[in-house]
C-alpha cells in the first residue's frame, strides 16, 4: 500500500472529518477511515454523530494506521449480545410497553468506555465534537468540552432502542434525529476542506411500507437524507468536499453485528477505489 503525503493545498487550510451516524453500519465507516488514513489524509478537527461520534473519538486519539487497526479490533470483537439483550420483542410490545426504551444502554456504555483513550475532550490530541438532540426542545446540542463518555452515550441514544441520557437535568437522544451528517458544524469550525464519511450515502429503491412502523422508520430516513443533501448543496464557495462513497449493505437488521469484517472490507475497498481516482492536487 502506498502511503501518500497529503499536505494543505494552501496556507490556512483546515481539514475537518465529518462522521455521520448509522448504527452497525459504523463498520463501513471504519473501512472508509482506513482508506482515508492510509492515503495520508489527517484531520485538523473532527465532528461526529451517533456511531460516528464513537469513531471520531478513536481517530482523534490516534489518526494513524495503528489507530485504525485498534478501532477495527474493537469492532471485530463486538457481538449482538454485547449491545442488545437476548430474545426478540414484537413491534406491538415495543410500541406499548411502559418504558422509554427497548433495552438498557449498559452494553453501549461499555463499548464506548473500552474505545476511549482519554476521559475529557480537552485531553484529545485533535479537537473533536459530537452532537445529541434535546428531547425537550428538539434542538441539536454540541459537546466539545468536559467528559466524553456521557456525550457519546447521548449522541448514540437511538430513539426507542436506548434510553434518553440525562445531562445536567436535560434529556438527550441520538444526534442523528436533527443532524446526522454534521456538515454545518464543520463549517462553523472554519473548515475549508471536508472529508465526509456518510455510511447512508448509497442509492436503493425505497420499499413499499407494509406496516405503520415501516412508514415511521422510512420517514425518519428521508428526513436525515434531506438534511444531508441540503447542507451539501449550500457549501460556501472555496470549501472543498470529498464525499466518500457508501456501500449498499443489503438486508441487514439493526442489531446484527456479525458482518462487521465484511462491511469494513467493502467500505475500505469502495473508498480506496474512489480516492485513487482523485488527482493528488486534492490534497497535495
Amino acid at each position: 500500500m502506498t502511503i501518500y503525503d497529503i499536505r494543505p493545498v494552501k496556507p490556512g487550510q483546515k481539514t475537518v472529518f465529518v462522521l455521520g451516524g448509522g448504527g452497525n453500519l459504523g463498520a463501513v465507516q471504519v473501512g472508509m477511515l482506513e482508506a482515508v488514513i492510509d492515503r495520508g489524509y489527517r484531520p485538523d478537527a473532527l465532528v461526529g454523530c451517533s456511531v460516528g461520534a464513537l469513531n471520531a473519538a478513536a481517530v482523534a486519539a490516534d489518526p494513524t494506521p495503528a489507530g485504525i487497526r485498534r478501532l477495527k479490533e474493537i469492532w471485530l470483537a463486538l457481538r449482538t449480545e454485547h449491545l442488545f439483550p437476548p430474545g426478540r420483542l414484537s413491534a406491538v410490545r415495543l410500541l406499548t410497553r411502559r418504558s422509554r426504551s427497548m433495552c438498557p444502554n449498559d452494553g453501549l456504555v461499555g463499548l464506548m468506555r473500552n474505545a476511549l483513550a482519554f476521559e475529557r475532550f480537552e485531553d484529545s490530541p485533535i479537537p473533536f465534537e459530537v452532537v445529541a438532540t434535546s428531547l425537550a426542545t428538539g434542538t441539536e446540542r454540541w459537546f466539545g468540552t468536559g467528559e466524553i463518555l456521557p456525550a457519546l452515550t447521548a449522541s448514540a441514544a437511538l430513539p426507542g432502542v436506548y434510553p434518553p441520557v440525562d445531562l445536567d437535568g436535560e434529556l438527550f437522544i441520538d444526534g442523528g434525529v436533527v443532524n446526522n451528517v454534521p456538515i454545518s458544524r464543520a463549517l462553523d469550525m472554519g473548515a475549508t476542506r471536508l472529508i465526509i464519511l456518510h455510511v447512508g450515502n448509497f442509492s436503493r429503491p425505497r420499499p413499499t411500507p407494509k406496516r405503520p412502523l415501516d412508514v415511521l422508520l422510512q420517514s425518519f430516513s428521508i428526513a436525515r437524507s434531506h438534511r444531508f443533501g441540503a447542507d451539501l448543496a449550500r457549501l460556501p464557495a472555496g470549501v472543498e468536499a470529498v464525499v466518500i462513497p457508501g456501500i449498499d449493505p443489503g438486508p441487514l437488521k439493526y442489531n446484527d453485528m456479525s458482518r462487521s469484517r465484511q462491511l469494513m472490507e467493502r467500505g475500505r475497498a469502495a473508498a480506496a477505489a474512489y480516492l485513487d481516482t482523485l488527482p493528488v492536487a486534492v490534497g497535495a
